[in-house]
């Protein structure tokens, strides 16, 4: 039986974002998650807990939407990133790879051991970003990366910037497993922030016997968190509803999948 992965994005920026997060740890149907270091909410002895308790705990670099560690600067989305380094040539990569090891800094300083890495908005993807990804994933023993693919063109995002982040990704796939990393194909995309059950059962019926991530944003939504992230629309506490469904297990079931197991101690150390 295939298995899928439920990795939650966003744990630390939001105290309601991490309570929607830890209410489907809690009830078994998310095994992963990936942390922003600086996030407001984030408490690395929570993050310590979940790994002892074998919860994949996992970087989030996060170059966009949240000050950044080395210098303060903000960038508002993935487009104004992209802009940046595709103008800013090589002193602007080489401002970012600063980025990137900062927040890797702060998983040794606080002694997380990331089991995986990715990024917010996928940002990873992009050339001048995935060269310093890869690189701490190497230098410091991350076995997985995300690789943002959807496993069928009927699950992707039907837009330019979607169909963009499947182009980049399949250029990602072979340098990923060139470092030797491992990586799933990945479901919840094209609808993030507004996944529904009924939105699992359509993408579950393009996939087989393939294990694969699922990406989920739950949370609950309160007036100070829409207030925060005000431009993201998210319905955060539908995806939790939706993940807790009985009907959701019942999705995977019946294509044939199964909720991948608890990590082993030694994938979700702590160092």
């Amino acid at each position: 039986m295939a298995t899928v992965l439920v990795n939650a994005d966003d744990f630390g920026l939001h105290r309601d974002i991490d309570r929607g997060i830890l209410e489907c740890v809690e009830r078994g149907v998310v095994q992963s998650l990936s942390f922003s270091p600086q996030g407001q909410s984030l408490d690395w002895g929570k993050l310590h807990e979940l790994a002892r308790a074998g919860v994949r705990v996992g970087l989030h670099v996060t170059l966009v939407g949240e000050p950044w560690g080395t210098d303060g600067r903000v960038i508002p989305a993935w487009k104004q990133l992209v802009k940046y380094v595709m103008l800013g040539g090589r002193s602007a990569r080489e401002v970012v790879s600063r980025e990137v090891d900062w927040q890797m800094r702060q998983c040794l300083d606080h002694g997380v051991a990331p089991a995986h890495v990715d990024s917010h908005q996928h940002v990873h993807a992009f050339p001048g970003i995935w060269q310093p990804v890869l690189r701490i994933a190497n230098q410091h023993g991350i076995p997985r990366v995300r690789v943002p693919w959807c496993p069928s063109a009927r699950v992707i995002k039907k837009n330019p910037g979607g169909i963009a982040l499947q182009l980049l990704s399949r250029l990602l796939v072979p340098k990923v497993r060139f470092v030797g990393k491992a990586w799933l194909p990945i479901l919840g995309v094209a609808h993030a922030g507004h996944n529904t059950v009924e939105i699992y059962e359509r993408e579950f019926a393009h996939v087989s016997s393939t294990d694969v991530e699922l990406c989920v944003h739950p949370g609950v939504n309160t007036q100070d968190l829409e207030n925060r992230y005000a431009d993201w629309k998210f319905d955060w506490t539908g995806e939790r509803d939706a993940l807790l469904d009985r009907r959701f297990a019942d999705v995977l079931a019946g294509r044939g999948y199964k909720l991948a197991p608890i990590a082993p101690r030694s994938a979700a150390a702590v160092a």
